[in-house]
């Protein structure tokens, strides 16, 4: 396993609870599983966040190979595969622009595996913050597409609010 590159913090704007892993061009999205950490879209991921608004920690670790899993100072963790047919992947805002971190995809078009690590997102849960103390790590590799997606670590327990899903803004609707 070699690490490619590591990049970040980023400060990330957040809207609508969520920030996105997609191609620079790509408008529309229909999340196929929202109230997770991750929710893929069929050429992209969304990682839902904490607060509804304001700027999160993101940092960038992009593999060659699955890296080890060190969960150990991170709340949650979660893994995702997403096919990416042209066009690189990068880290996405809703309302803003994309913070300055590199593509996540140097290896070109492809099937990847995701691992996103996430702390702190109960800490202002709904809320809006301009520096939210919500910290996230994103691992990024070529692999074949995972059977399923899932949750490798949870915690701590639900939030007041439960997360069942973020509507998708109108900006992304009717498209």
């Amino acid at each position: 396993m070699t690490l490619i590159a590591r990049h970040g913090p980023a400060w990330t704007y957040i809207d609508y609870h969520q920030f996105l892993l997609m191609k620079p061009d790509q408008q529309d999205y229909v999340p196929e599983e929202a109230g997770r950490l991750l929710s893929t879209t069929g050429e992209g991921v969304l990682v839902h966040t904490g607060i509804a608004n304001g700027n999160v920690a993101v940092h960038i670790e992009i593999h060659d190979h699955q890296p080890p899993l060190d969960d150990a100072d991170w709340e949650e963790v979660a893994e995702a595969s997403t096919k990416v047919e042209h066009g690189p992947l990068m880290v996405r805002c809703l309302t803003a622009d994309p913070p300055a971190l590199p593509m996540l995809t140097p290896a070109g078009p492809g099937t990847y595996r995701l691992r996103a690590h996430a702390r702190g997102r109960d800490i202002a849960y709904d809320g809006c913050v301009s520096r939210s103390p919500e910290v996230y790590l994103i691992q990024i590799w070529p692999a074949p597409r995972a059977q399923t997606d899932r949750p490798v670590r949870q915690r701590p327990a639900p939030p007041r609010t439960p997360r069942r899903g973020v509507a998708t803004p109108a900006l992304f609707r009717d498209r």
